[in-house]
């Protein structure tokens, strides 16, 4: 049976020891697991001990992603900024390990709402992966794999599209570092969803269940039968997160221009990506 985990953030703005009943409410729901993004505030409060009980409790396992601000850029040509950028995965992959994971996935290599103005430059990829090479040979000691997130051209410059992102392993060149896919993402990029999931194969390494309008999975114009089909095809076995966004003030559905309610409830909207993961994936 696929792993399913439904984001932390479709509920609201936040993660910390007030939103731990996100836990028991998704056990019940009949997900395997709860994917939190490891942002900078709530890294820094993550109640480490409570979540442990809460999931060992439920049987929930936890799943993390991960961005980076400005002054933690990777591509930037600001040392400091990069520096910055690299001990701040390092710390986010130390709590995937803490909590017995395997993956740290997300917009691992830039500024997610970041842009220059101009197109991406290979200095500026390069100087990306050097830093996540860095990163992925610090997890790669520790059992972590590193997936990098391509993202509409809408909240990024630096890597859109399934090709640009098998480009950039290239440069990593780390043997732990894959992609992660996300239908939202892709409807926008994509010629074919289903040909930038077949062309990456084993190197998709997260995969993220999100409707075309960031609403309720199976509306929308996603051919998800397609879409699962092509998972099936490249064996991919790892977690599918169903994902959407809060528009609660000063959540990350601002960043992502979530301004209105996409669901009568944000339950719908995780269920709906569930039932979607059993349907075709067992």
């Amino acid at each position: 049976m696929a792993k399913c985990a439904a984001y932390a953030l479709i509920w609201g703005p936040t993660f910390n020891r007030h939103t731990l009943h996100l836990i028991d409410k998704l056990a019940g729901m009949g997900f395997d697991g709860i994917e939190i993004p490891l942002v900078t505030g709530i890294l820094k409060d993550l109640p480490v001990s409570e979540m442990k009980r809460r999931l060992a409790d439920t049987g929930l396992d936890a799943v993390f992603c991960t961005g980076l601000d400005e002054e933690q850029d990777l591509a930037s040509a600001s040392k400091e900024k990069r520096e910055r950028g690299i001990l701040h995965l390092k710390k986010c992959v130390e709590t995937v390990k803490e909590f017995g994971g395997d993956i740290l996935s997300g917009v691992t290599y830039g500024v997610w709402g970041g842009f220059s103005g101009f197109p991406p430059t290979e200095e500026e990829l390069q100087r990306s992966a050097d830093c996540l090479c860095t990163v992925c040979e610090y997890a790669s000691a520790l059992g972590v794999d590193i997936a990098i997130e391509p993202i509409n051209r809408f909240e990024g410059y630096l890597i859109a599209t399934a090709e640009e992102g098998l480009h950039y392993l290239e440069l990593v060149g780390c043997e732990n570092s894959g992609l992660h896919l996300d239908t939202f993402q892709m409807n926008i990029e994509e010629n074919s969803l289903p040909a930038a999931i077949e062309s990456v194969g084993k190197k998709l390494f997260h995969f993220h269940i999100c409707a075309s309008h960031r609403g309720v999975p199976g509306e929308g114009h996603i051919d998800w039968p397609a879409v699962f089909a092509s998972l099936r095809e490249i064996g991919y076995s790892r977690w599918l997160t169903v994902e959407s966004f809060s528009p609660d003030p000063g959540s990350q559905g601002s960043a992502a221009k979530v301004w209105r309610r996409l669901a009568a409830s944000q339950d719908d909207i995780a269920l709906a990506g569930l039932n979607l993961v059993r349907r075709y994936l067992g």
